[in-house]
Formats: structure tokens, sequence, C-alpha cells
């Protein structure tokens, strides 16, 4: 199982230490522990950060010869504020992953069998222009949407086409009524949504995270809950990230969106209980990943 991801590497900078991450990335490194192998199309900057993040890319597993080195703009990196665990942001513009080119774009894509991508990397026409290229010209297996709305870094048009573009889509509740109003022009219950989305793009699967409340998972024309995991949050950075990638890891494997959430929930649950987007993971889970259902 091959996975491609697209988009943002960053650093986080919580309570003055920067730690890396960025969704695409925390998806291509928690795919990897489950078992996949994962390579990233991104962009860091010629300095510091950057230099360090392909050594820690490296280090998760994930292969780097799809990131590129700037020397006009800087790495990533997001302020990260957090209250009561939930993380709020403030994204530096025009940096490195803003300005992902086509020359990055691998000869071998037939070789992937899922490709991931979001909005954030969309602010910017290089990068966005680079996406939509790479999606018109290959096949994939899974066209995985995370839309992970981000505050002043998206847009109606960007989410459409998005939605065009994939087969499973996954956001959480508290996007649903957000979306709705961008793509539909109405506020919608999830059952709604899901039916409009349906209706309108046909994808496979539509993913609905709900936190502590587990989530929502609309397939084979049925929409789906699923019980969460009780856990004490201390840190929810990463915990979607690892949800969407012990799915796409499990569905593909098993082709049972229910079982597959079933055990991302579970995945997501303990993410939420640590500290860090990608935390090591207890020999219980590794023995749970490693059954391919």
């Amino acid at each position: 199982m091959n996975v491609l991801a697209f988009g943002e590497i960053l650093w986080d900078i919580i309570d003055d230490k920067p730690h890396i991450g960025g969704a695409p990335l925390n998806f291509a490194a928690h795919i990897v522990k489950s078992g996949a192998h994962s390579s990233i199309i991104s962009r860091v900057g010629n300095d510091e950060f950057g230099i360090e993040a392909r050594e820690v890319v490296k280090g998760l597993g994930v292969a780097v010869e799809n990131i590129g080195l700037d020397s006009d703009h800087p790495t990533g990196t997001v302020d990260v504020y957090l209250s009561k665990g939930q993380p709020d942001y403030h994204i530096v513009e025009n940096v490195a992953f803003d300005f992902i080119i086509q020359d990055q774009i691998p000869d071998n894509c037939a070789d992937f069998d899922i490709f991931y991508f979001g909005t954030l990397v969309q602010r910017s026409a290089i990068s966005r222009s680079t996406l939509y290229q790479l999606l018109e010209t290959s096949s994939f297996t899974y066209r995985f949407y995370d839309v992970n709305l981000r505050k002043n870094c998206f847009n109606a048009e960007t989410v459409r086409k998005s939605f065009e573009f994939a087969n499973i889509i996954k956001l959480n509740d508290e996007e649903v009524a957000m979306v709705s109003k961008l793509v539909f022009n109405q506020e919608l219950s999830i059952i709604d949504f899901v039916q409009f989305c349906q209706q309108q793009y046909q994808p496979e699967i539509i993913l609905i995270t709900a936190g502590a409340d587990g989530c929502y998972v609309f397939w084979q024309g049925e929409l789906l809950h699923i019980k969460g995991e009780v856990v004490v949050v201390k840190d929810a950075i990463g915990a979607g990230d690892a949800f969407s990638a012990t799915f796409m890891y499990n569905y593909f494997h098993s082709h049972d969106a229910i079982l597959a959430a079933t055990v991302a929930n579970k995945i997501g649950g303990f993410v939420a209980s640590q500290q860090g987007a990608i935390p090591d993971y207890p020999e219980a889970l590794k023995r749970l990943l490693s059954k391919k259902h």
C-alpha cells in the first residue's frame, strides 16, 4: 500500500517551542505507523527549520524526495494557542509550502494507491495549480480530501473544486455548518449535508468526526454513527489526522468503512490523550493496526 500526501510541512510553535506539523505530514506519518509506505509533496525553506524538517520527516519513515527546498521563502510556521486542549492558530503567509511547483510532481504517481490533500495548501495560486494538475493527470484509487478549514485560508471555490476531485471527504462536525454555507449556500444538518454532497458530488464515503462523540460515516447510501473512545484530552492536535490515516489504511485492506472508522476512533482518541501530533503507539494499538481485517 503506497500513499502520496500533498501539502504543508510546517512547525507549530506552542509555548515558544517548535513541533513539526501540518495535516498532510501528520497523515503521512500516522499511515506509516499503520504499516503503509508514504511520501509527501511539499516545500520547505532553505533555513534551519527547513533542514531540520527534512531530517524529522525522514525519521518518521516518510519519503522526502518530493520535498522541495526554497531559497526565497521561509519554512512554514504556525503560532498555536491551546484552550482546554483545543488548538487555535495564527498561520504565517507567503512561506515555502505556498510555492510547490510542478517540477515536484513525481513521475511514478501511478504507483500510489491513495492520494491525500487538504485546503490550506490551496490558499496560494502556485501550489493550487500544481495540485490540480496532479489530480487532473493522475489516477489514484482513493482521493482523500481532508477539508480541515483554517481561518483566512479558504474560500468556496477551492472547497467545491476539492469536492469534485475527491471520492472520500472528511471534515469535523463543527465544519459542517460552515462548509454547507460555502458549498450549498445554506446551513444544513449533518444528515442533510451528506445527502446534498452525495447528490451533487457522489463521493464513495463522507466522514464526519465529532470529538468525544465519535464519528459519522456515510457509506453505501447510509449515514451511521460510531461511538467515540472515552479519553482525557491532553492535546487534540493531530488526532483528526491519525483518524484519517487509520481509516484509510483499514478501509484499503477491509473495504469496510464501519470497521475502519471504529479502529480509527481508537487511534484518534489515543492521540488526543497524548502530547504532540505524532506520539508513539502502545503495543496494544500496534497489534490492533497489524490486523488487516
